[in-house]
């Protein structure tokens, strides 16, 4: 594709003079930091799910409310109601306990969630506004 030695890289790296050698990979948070982590997913999951669900109760009561606009909003609030229900309470369990519970398979599914309903909320989104 390049004309270029073929291990020049072409790309620009923010983290490219940095020594990752020295990096053991078990940087942790200190408890104090869990404990703010822990406040901070435990309100996020809290509000998110119940600020969604309000909207949910909402479009289901009125229905004037049932424009093709409002849909795409219903549909955006249903994902990030599932985000909060299936991907931040793995977070904010983790988070108490001050390590990832759920092992590899537990890592890929929170992955997978959060990449699945995050997407799945504005693609839809953008693919009706094209």
């Amino acid at each position: 594709m390049f004309s270029g030695p073929p291990d020049l890289n072409y790309s620009f790296n923010v983290s490219a003079d940095r020594d990752f050698s020295t990096s053991t990979g078990t940087e942790m948070l200190s408890p104090t930091g869990f404990v703010v982590l822990s406040v901070a997913l435990g309100f996020i999951m809290t509000f998110g799910f119940v600020n969604n669900f309000v909207v949910l109760l909402l479009f289901c009561k009125f229905k004037t409310l049932r424009t093709p606009v409002n849909m795409l909003l219903l549909n955006i609030s249903v994902s990030d109601m599932l985000v909060c229900v299936f991907g931040t309470t793995l977070s904010f369990a983790s988070s108490i306990k001050g390590r990832w519970l759920l092992g590899r398979i537990g890592c890929s599914w929170y992955g997978f969630v959060n990449s699945c309903f995050g997407v799945c909320g504005t693609d839809m989104c953008f693919s009706f506004l094209r």
